[in-house]
Order: structure tokens, then sequence, then C-alpha cells
């Protein structure tokens, strides 16, 4: 398809790539694709046809254009509401926890989403999903993919902004993005509180998290977590991987102690080693090693005992954003010169399979 040039820009763009549950950045791409190597979008072409510089470069003597920049003329004011989508996302996206948690991110054009779940547990098919021997002829196990009984809930997630419209216009661009990466922090991090309670409870289809006790593990790890019990909870998740577990201060800490024994016992393997003993194990499935360990304060209690979160994060939390929810505040902002822009995005999280996480619980 052609280029868009920054002449064609038009309102109605938006209007189309939502219509194609896309975002405006996917929408010019896909018409201009970029060659490979090049540093920029299509997106970030027309900014740059456009004479728009977002960031400064000082030791090039560069610096980034006013807000005003983009209202020189209707076209430039056209890329506003996507450039703010943009650092929006890149800013909520780049945080931490936000990023070790959430495994895909998918577009949607309303406000209700029904997810689509491998039915493992199906009552004329216990083991529907198994990959085993059959005979001749015979029909193979099948496995049901089918919608959630329960929509998932979209939460909006973001801040309004109170500025007067001359006083936004003549920022620079370098500064306000400071603001917006502020803003998204704050935002992924209130994703980040629902994406656990997602993990925790299920997001409405039956499928919390398990909760298991370490003295199940070992009858000794009733007040702490022991290195039998952390090794058992890793290979309960077999033949998945839990490769990141999110505590809070009193359970990471607990963590580190079993990883890191203390000094005597590191101390006698030093020397054992040291007079010339040779010990070397591998474990190449990856079950109880290569284990990103993550804090957040907003881990709670459960019956008053400290948890763990454990999860293979690759398949565990898909988030569900809605195209355009980061664009129409801002786009109303442009045409009415309103004092206030509204900068969010609407969201919201489900489980892509029930097994994948699970809660370590230290009684």
């Amino acid at each position: 398809m052609g280029r868009i040039a920054l002449s064609a820009l038009t309102d109605d763009l938006y209007r189309q790539s939502h219509s194609r549950e896309q975002t405006l950045s996917m929408f010019l791409e896909e018409r201009d694709p970029s060659p490979e190597g090049s540093k920029l979008d299509a997106f970030g072409r027309l900014m740059q046809e456009a004479g728009i510089v977002t960031r400064n470069i000082p030791e090039r003597n560069i610096f980034s254009s006013k807000v005003e920049a983009f209202y020189r003329t209707n076209e430039n004011k056209v890329l506003f509401p996507e450039f703010v989508a943009r650092t929006l996302v890149h800013a909520m996206t780049a945080f931490p926890l936000y990023n070790y948690l959430v495994a895909a991110k998918t577009a949607i054009d309303s406000n209700v989403h029904k997810g689509s779940y491998l039915d493992f547990d199906d009552a004329d098919n216990k083991k529907a999903v198994e990959m085993r021997r059959v005979t001749e002829a015979a029909d193979l196990p099948t496995a049901r993919l089918k919608l959630g009984e329960t929509a998932i809930t979209i939460y909006k997630y973001g801040r309004a902004i109170e500025a007067s419209y001359e006083a936004l216009r003549r920022m620079s661009i370098d500064l306000f993005v400071r603001h917006i990466n502020r803003i998204g922090t704050m935002a992924a991090d209130n994703k980040v509180a629902e994406i656990l309670y997602v993990i925790k409870n299920g997001d409405g289809n039956n499928n919390a998290a398990p909760v298991i006790n370490t003295s199940t593990l070992d009858g000794t790890a009733t007040t702490a977590i022991t290195r039998k019990a952390w090794v058992k909870f890793l290979l309960s998740f077999y033949p998945d991987k839990c490769n990141t577990v999110v505590a809070n201060e009193d359970g990471l800490i607990q963590i580190l102690e079993v990883l890191y024994p203390k000094f005597e016992v590191a101390g006698k393997m030093d020397e054992l080693l040291a007079n010339g003993l040779t010990v070397k194990t591998t474990l190449p499935q990856g079950l109880i090693d290569n284990t990103t360990l993550l804090y957040s304060p907003r881990i709670e209690k459960i019956n008053n005992k400290e948890v763990v979160i454990g999860l293979d994060r690759g398949n565990t939390i898909e988030e569900i954003f809605e195209v355009g929810s980061t664009i129409s505040e801002a786009d109303t902002f442009i045409k009415n010169q309103t004092k206030m822009l509204t900068v969010s995005e609407n969201s919201g999280f489900m489980k892509i399979f029930s097994d994948t996480s699970k809660i370590l619980s230290i009684q």
C-alpha cells in the first residue's frame, strides 16, 4: 500500500485504524512498512517530516520542540494523540514489575471481552489434552478451546492533567514526556495490583491460583521457607516452570536466605572445593534455576500468613486493552483547547492458562 504523506493526515485515520482493531502506529506501519534496520517506524518518519523534535540531545546541541509544534498545522495536530498514547504505553510497559508479569497484550475494539480457554477438565474427556498413543483409525483425544463464562473486567488506568492551554503548549516536549512517563509509571503500578489480584483470585472463570503450604512440602517448614519446601514448590510446576516469583519484604528475605546459605555452610563448601573436591550438577530442564525474584509491597497475607506468588511468566497473564482509549481525550483537548487533558488506557487482565501460577503459603 502507498505511503501516507504528512499532508494526507486527517482525524479519519483514527477511525479507520480503530475499525481494524489497530493503533494509529500499526495502521501507518501496515501501509508504509519500515525498511529492515530502520531506526524509525512509519509514525516516527511522519514526526520527522513535521519537524517535531521530541528529546534533548545536549551533546549535539539539539533540544526538543515545544508542545506548540503539534499545533502548527492541522496535520501536526493529528500526530499529537498518538504521540501521547505511545509515550504513555512505553512508560507503562517499561515498568519492571509490569514487564515481567505480562506475557501478551491484545487489542480489542470495545470495553467488553470474553477470553478463550483450553478446557483441561472436560467431564467427558478428562485426558483431552494428553498426547497419548492411539490405535490405528481411532480418534485422537480432543482439547476444547472455548470462551470463558465471565467477561474480563476493563478498568481505566491513568491521570487527568489540569493545565492552561497556553502553559501546556509552551512546555518543551522533553519535559512534557517526563510528566507522561510519571503518569505511566503510576498507572503501571496500579496495573500490577490488578495483575496480582487476577493471579491470586482468577479472572472470574474459575482459575484462581492454588495455595500450597510450606508444611505440606516439608513437615519442618511451619514458620519459614526451607530449601526442601522451596525446591518442591518449584518442581510442582512441571511440565511448566516457575521462572518468576513475586514476594513482599518478608517473603523475599526468606527466599534469599534459602538461595544463599549461611556463612558457615558456604565456608565449609569453599574449604572442600579448595581441597580438590569437584562438584558439578547440571539441571537442563531449568526447573529450579534461573528464577527471577520480584519485590512488591502489594503481596498481602492469606489467613494472616506470609505468601509468595510463583508463575511461568510467558504463559500466565494476557492484557486486554481497548484500541483508541488512550487518544480520545487528547484529541478533544486539541480541538477544544480545554484545560483538562486525560491520559489513560482502558485495559483488563485474564489468565492464559490456569495451572501456570501457584501461591506458596508459609505455614
